[in-house]
């Protein structure tokens, strides 16, 4: 005779699941989760690595342009001021090095500043106008000025902003 299923239904209680039990389920969850936190601190690392990077680069190149600004090479000291309109630009500058950059284009500003005043003399008081390379970086510095001024959020002076739009290119006008 073929032994024929029960009509009731029959149920099997487990105990209830020891602690290390459940400890054991959730392990593979476990893993993952840390693997994920490896994963985020080991990004923001190569993240902080890289701005470090930009940074270090960023202030080797500035160093570079505030030294070319000070050249006795007038086109050298053209492309330092130029430089340090670019350097002024990016967001890598902190407002400090902002101040530091802009102290770069100081010189220029002021030997501008000295010729316009020179201007208002009778011409035979007046000495040798500046050479066309000597303008150029004052408008460079003008520009650069101009940028970090903006940067800061500091007022830039008129003649400034002025020396800044002008044509390095088109003789100056002396009177």
């Amino acid at each position: 005779m073929n032994p024929s299923p029960s009509p009731l239904p029959v149920t099997v209680v487990a105990p209830p699941a020891e602690w290390w039990q459940i400890l054991g389920a959730l392990s593979p969850l476990a893993v993952l989760v840390a693997a994920i936190v490896a994963a985020i601190v080991g990004l923001l690392s190569l993240r902080q690595k890289a701005r470090s990077d930009n940074k270090s680069e960023w202030w080797r190149r500035a160093q570079w342009a505030l030294d070319a600004s000070l050249s006795r090479s007038r086109s050298e000291a053209e492309m330092g001021q130029k430089a340090i309109e670019i350097l002024g630009r990016s967001e890598l500058a902190s407002q400090e090095e902002l101040a530091l950059l802009k102290v770069g284009t100081e010189d220029e500003l002021l030997a501008a500043a000295t010729a316009s005043e020179t201007r208002a003399l009778a011409p035979s008081q007046r000495p040798a106008s500046a050479s066309a390379e000597d303008r150029k970086v004052r408008i460079a510095a003008a520009k650069a000025r101009v940028v970090l001024d903006q940067r800061l959020g500091e007022d830039t002076p008129g003649w400034i902003v002025a020396l800044s739009a002008e044509n390095p290119e088109k003789p100056e006008n002396p009177e």
